[in-house]
C-alpha cells in the first residue's frame, strides 16, 4: 500500500500570538511574490476544480483554469524599504481575511494535487508555521482535514499542524521537538522539519539536531525506524541533508527528488525553478527517505500560489513537497 503526505510551510513571524496576522504577507512571502511575477509574462498558474462544501480529498474531475499571476500580492499596503508598515485596523481586517481565504484555497488545490497526480487521496497534510487550533484561523479543519496533532510552540514560526481527511484514525502522533515533529500515517513514519537557521549549514550541528530526532523517534510511543524526513530544511546545497540525515539516523538516505536545478511544479504550465525558496536559489525544501524501508518514492513539488478571484498571488515564500511512499514489504 502506497501513502501520500504533503507538507507546505507558511511564512510566519516571531509573534507568540499565533493568529492569521503572523502569517499574512511577511516579507518573504512579498519576495516569494516578485520572484513568481516576474517569472514570465505568461499566465502559469493552474487552479484546479475544488469541493467547497464536502470531504475535501474526494477527486474532482475538469479541466483547470490557467490564471495569470498578480503583479503585486493583493494584501500589500505599499510598504517602502525601510519603511515601518503601517495598517490601520480596517486594512488589517481584510488583509486577513484574505489570506484565510488563500490558505482554504490551498489547501484544497492540496488534496486535488494528490488526486491528479497518484491517483489517491492525500492521507497527511502537514503545514509548517502553523497553529490550525488558534480561534483565527478558522474552518481549518473543513479544509484541510481533521487535526491529528497541533505542535505549539512559543512563537508561530516554530508551530506545525497535521491534518487528514480520511487517515486521522490510523495516524498517530509520536513525538516533537523545537524544529520538527513525528507522525505514524499508515505504517510510515515521518518527521516534518523546520530546521532552525542556527545549525542549518553546520554539518556538526545538523548531524546532532537529526541524531535527537532518532533519539526521542525510537523510544517513543508509536516510535521506531523513521521513513522519510520532509520539510524546509534551510539548506545550503542539495547534498547537504541527505548527506547530514544519513550520518544523524544513522541509515542511508536519499532525496526523493534527484533533479538539480530542475522543479516544476505541479500546479503551473510549462516553467522550471532552481529552488523551491522565495528568491528561486536554494532547494530548501525536500523529501528525504529511508533506502532500508521504502522501496519507491514519487516526489512532486508544488508552487508558493494560491488565488485571489481570477489571478495567482503568493500566500507562502516556500514551494510544498508532495510524495507517494511505498514501503519495502
Amino acid at each position: 500500500m502506497s501513502v501520500v503526505i504533503a507538507y507546505q510551510s507558511l511564512n510566519s513571524n516571531v509573534s507568540h500570538d499565533h493568529d492569521i496576522e503572523a502569517s499574512t504577507f511577511q516579507a518573504h512571502t512579498r519576495k516569494a511574490q516578485k520572484t513568481l511575477a516576474t517569472k514570465t509574462t505568461e499566465s502559469y498558474s493552474l487552479r484546479f476544480p475544488v469541493i467547497n462544501d464536502g470531504k475535501p480529498d474526494l477527486a474532482v474531475y475538469g479541466p483547470a483554469e490557467l490564471l495569470p499571476t498578480a503583479p503585486t500580492n493583493p494584501m500589500d499596503t505599499g510598504e517602502g524599504r525601510g519603511r515601518k508598515r503601517k495598517r490601520d485596523e480596517m486594512e488589517a481586517e481584510d488583509s486577513a481575511s484574505k489570506m484565510l481565504g488563500m490558505f482554504h484555497g490551498k489547501a484544497l488545490q492540496i488534496y486535488q494535487l494528490a488526486q491528479r497526480e497518484f491517483g489517491q487521496a492525500c492521507n497527511l497534510l502537514a503545514f509548517g508555521e502553523l497553529d490550525a487550533k488558534h480561534k483565527s484561523w478558522v474552518d481549518a479543519e473543513k479544509v484541510a482535514g481533521k487535526l491529528v496533532h497541533v505542535s505549539v510552540f512559543p512563537k508561530a514560526c516554530n508551530c506545525f499542524s497535521l491534518h487528514s481527511a480520511n487517515s486521522a484514525n490510523t495516524t498517530k502522533f509520536i513525538a516533537e521537538g523545537d524544529g520538527w515533529v513525528a507522525a505514524l500515517c499508515n505504517g510510515v513514519r515521518v518527521v516534518f522539519v523546520h530546521v532552525p537557521n542556527s545549525l542549518a549549514t553546520d554539518p556538526t550541528k545538523a548531524q546532532t539536531f537529526y541524531q535527537n530526532i532518532k533519539n526521542t523517534v525510537l523510544t517513543s510511543k508509536g516510535g521506531g525506524i523513521i521513513d522519510v524526513v520532509m520539510g524546509d530544511t534551510n539548506q545550503p546545497h542539495d547534498l547537504f541533508s541527505p548527506t547530514n540525515i544519513s550520518a544523524g539516523l544513522d541509515g542511508k538516505f536519499s532525496d526523493g527528488h534527484a533533479s538539480k536545478n530542475n522543479i516544476s511544479p505541479v500546479d503551473t504550465h510549462d516553467v522550471k525553478f532552481k529552488g523551491t525558496n522565495s528568491v528561486n536559489t536554494k532547494k530548501f525544501d525536500v523529501a528525504i527517505y529511508n533506502t532500508a524501508t521504502v522501496e519507491k518514492i514519487d516526489v512532486r513539488y508544488f508552487s508558493q500560489f494560491s488565488h485571489v478571484a481570477k489571478s495567482a498571488a503568493a500566500y507562502t515564500d516556500h514551494m510544498g513537497v508532495l510524495v507517494r511512499v511505498k514501503k519495502i514489504a
